[in-house]
């Protein structure tokens, strides 16, 4: 059996289809078409390479490039005659279910955090909703969490007959050689997210700059600064202007395991996203034992549990201050909330319990 994949290979994204390539079962073939200008390394499954094709699949809207991708992707798909095309996010996901239409190819839309959420602009918003809604089509929509299921029926109109959940889930990352401690002689805490719009870096930076007032001797570091990130020059200007520099550090983007050493010895993780699908980073916290503070928002909520685990918040700094400095100053809680998060993750994200039902998804299609 053949799968197609289409999409972006580009940070969180190509570590979910690099899992998905690596705990699947043998008797699955896989193809994938992505960006030609993503910097990735090659996908492997048993040592082999994965097939791939790097068409003009890029994040900006333009017609001629998306047309043009349209185009490379049907011949693609009927050159490989996949059974089924499994797509990723807004563009990867409106350009392959359009050619999954097109081609009468069965196609599954995997959002990973829907297009209409990237924006405050009530035009923007209504255009990115009318384009999910015309790229419906025939395909089956299939959430990586419950929070975006519930969006792809209210907003985008798909039913309930086909839309369908299959939880983001990563390996275990205790498991790791993460043993070198990387982050310093200092406590601190960690965020892994490019400074954009969806990452909220400029409310995380305000946030830190009131938590440094009342716990000096804490640091802070924002992991994966590199791939698509709009707002890093300014966000390094603001640091300087708020006499940070020396607490908030700017991470380039590292490997998976490097990332981990980091988050491994934090005292928790953080996260004050407008919008995730179901962030792969807070989950493989959960992994790590890390309680985590969390803005209450799309995809956050079916991973974080309101003071068990550690806090959904409101987008409100004062908020975030109190609770990150309740969990700095109580170090018995931050274990307690690490202990829930570790059976939360074993119960619900463990990559090997559910790649199962992933495959019988594809098979069923």
């Amino acid at each position: 059996m053949k799968i197609l994949h289409v999409c972006q290979m580009v940070g969180g994204l190509d570590v979910y289809v690099r899992n998905i390539m690596t705990y699947t079962s043998d008797d699955l073939e896989f193809v994938i078409v992505h960006g030609k200008d993503d910097h990735l390394q090659p996908v492997m499954k048993n040592g082999r390479n994965i097939r791939e094709y790097g068409i003009r699949l890029y994040r900006s809207l333009n017609p001629i490039n998306d047309g043009i991708a349209l185009l490379q992707t049907i011949r693609i798909i009927l050159k490989e005659k996949p059974d089924v095309i499994h797509c990723h996010s807004s563009k990867g996901g409106f350009i392959g279910r359009w050619a999954g239409f097109l081609t009468g190819v069965r196609t599954l839309y995997t959002p990973n955090a829907f297009s209409f959420l990237s924006t405050d602009s009530k035009y923007k918003k209504q255009l990115y909703i009318w384009l999910e809604r015309s790229a419906r089509l025939r395909s089956w929509l299939l959430a990586c969490s419950e929070s975006e299921l519930k969006l792809g029926i209210e907003k985008v109109g798909y039913s309930k007959e086909k839309a369908l959940t299959w939880h983001n889930a990563v390996p275990d990352a205790s498991k790791a050689d993460i043993a070198t401690k990387t982050g310093g002689d200092k406590p601190y805490i960690c965020f892994i997210g490019r400074p954009s719009f969806q990452k909220n870096t400029f409310f995380l930076l305000d946030v830190v700059r009131e938590v440094h007032e009342r716990h000096p001797e804490v640091k802070f570091y924002l992991l994966g600064v590199g791939h698509y990130s709009p707002d890093v020059e300014e966000l390094k200007q603001k640091v300087v202007q708020y006499g940070l520099a020396d607490t908030f550090e700017l991470v380039s983007w590292l490997g998976h395991e490097e990332t981990w050493k980091y988050v491994d010895d934090s005292l928790f993780y953080l996260t004050v996203s407008r919008y995730e699908g179901l962030p792969q980073a807070v989950i493989e916290a959960l992994s790590l034992g890390k309680a985590v503070v969390a803005s209450d928002v799309v995809g956050n909520r079916d991973c974080v549990w309101d003071q068990e685990n550690g806090y959904l918040l409101p987008l409100d700094v004062s908020v975030f201050v109190e609770k990150i400095c309740l969990l700095i100053e109580n170090g018995q809680l931050r274990e307690e909330m690490g202990r829930k998060s570790r059976s939360l993750f074993e119960r619900e994200f463990l990559i090997e319990n559910r790649i199962g039902y992933l495959e019988t998804i594809y098979k069923e299609m």
